[in-house]
């Protein structure tokens, strides 16, 4: 059905289409289809001069015709393709500006020469929609980039071989982490019962629920309330697992931020970040072999399980540690764990059981 901006109505439905599509994830060119199919178009464009992040400029097309080639019959650059359409059909465009002067984004909108003629009203309407298409895209850009960094913090938090786990205002699991996944499906001092943590002592529990309680209690007053750590037994016999249950001052004004209440963190000191051999050589300017007795030893290993794992003598492995001291400027092997443990190392690589 054609598009008649006379309808408030239709407008409004139309409308309430195009924003479903953009919020719904779908990609740009579905929201544009609408645009195109509404107006009876031959196609629709929008044009997205990326002035701050990239410094490019988009084009997002509905549909492409064939025809735009070249003499070679090789497709046309997406900017030739729209002076294409520009010079061969009759095209409306409608730009916005956004508030920050980040970009600049141009709707176009081309009917076959012989079709109807662009009104006033269809104008109007090509001006609100690239204002919503325009907002689509922003929340599209800041949602990506959230997620982005999201991800990125989550990633160290696993290297780092830390668990976490966020709950909501009545204690029940909104998120948990990677690393926080694996040591609760191991059900060992912690685990899931009915969508909330639980120690898996029950006198330890009664701790565990109460430093919960407290921690929400903080969140809901948005108050700087105190970290609690508790130490719980793990049924397997190995060390205890470390938690820290602290609040999360949220955010009325985001409500996923605002559903947030409590962070339990969790580390296993069974656990011990991985090390990988070349990024230890390249920070602390080592040969590959000096690096490799490095790491074994950052794994826990004596000097001489070291010389063994890596078929050279105990002399071998003494000169490369000797000269591993002068590089660093420690003289003694648990200064250098603590050194390489300490650095950026660490986060180059996934996390392992200890050795």
């Amino acid at each position: 059905m054609t598009f008649h901006a006379r309808s408030i109505v239709e407008f409004g439905h139309f409308l309430n289409r195009v924003s479903d599509s953009l919020m719904s994830g779908r990609p740009l060119r579905n929201s544009l289809e609408l645009v195109r199919e509404q107006f009876d178009a031959y196609a629709a464009v929008l044009v997205i001069e990326d002035r701050v992040r990239t410094g490019e400029t988009y084009h997002v097309f509905t549909e492409i015709d064939e025809n735009m080639t070249d003499t070679a019959g090789v497709a046309l650059p997406r900017a030739a393709q729209l002076t294409y359409l520009t010079e061969r059909c009759q095209p409306m465009s409608a730009t916005l500006l956004a508030a920050d002067d980040s970009a600049r984004y141009t709707l176009w909108v081309f009917r076959d020469r012989a079709g109807p003629k662009f009104d006033d009203q269809a104008a109007s309407v090509c001006e609100i929609l690239v204002s919503q298409l325009s907002r689509g895209v922003e929340m599209s850009w800041r949602m990506g980039a959230t997620e982005v960094e999201r991800s990125l913090y989550s990633d160290v938090m696993d290297k780092l071989y830390v668990g976490v786990v966020i709950l909501d205002h009545s204690g029940k699991i909104i998120r948990a982490s990677d690393a926080a996944t694996r040591f609760l499906e191991a059900r060992d001092g912690l685990q899931i019962q009915g969508n909330r943590l639980r120690a898996t002592s029950a006198k330890e529990d009664r701790d565990f629920q109460n430093a919960i309680k407290a921690a929400m209690q903080g969140a809901s007053a948005n108050e700087a309330a105190a970290s609690r750590g508790l130490s719980l037994t793990k049924q397997s016999g190995s060390r205890n697992l470390g938690v820290i249950v602290r609040p999360i001052r949220g955010s009325k004004d985001n409500a996923a931020a605002a559903n947030s209440a409590v962070a339990v963190y969790i580390r296993d000191p069974e656990t011990n970040p991985e090390v990988e051999g070349e990024l230890v050589r390249q920070l602390f300017d080592l040969t590959p072999a000096e690096a490799a007795v490095a790491r074994r030893l950052t794994a826990g290993l004596s000097l001489e399980d070291a010389a063994t794992s890596l078929d050279i003598s105990r002399n071998t492995a003494r000169a490369h540690l000797r000269s591993i001291f002068s590089k660093s400027g420690i003289t003694r092997q648990t200064e250098l764990v603590r050194l390489v443990l300490n650095s950026a190392v660490i986060l180059g690589h996934g996390p392992r059981q200890a050795a």
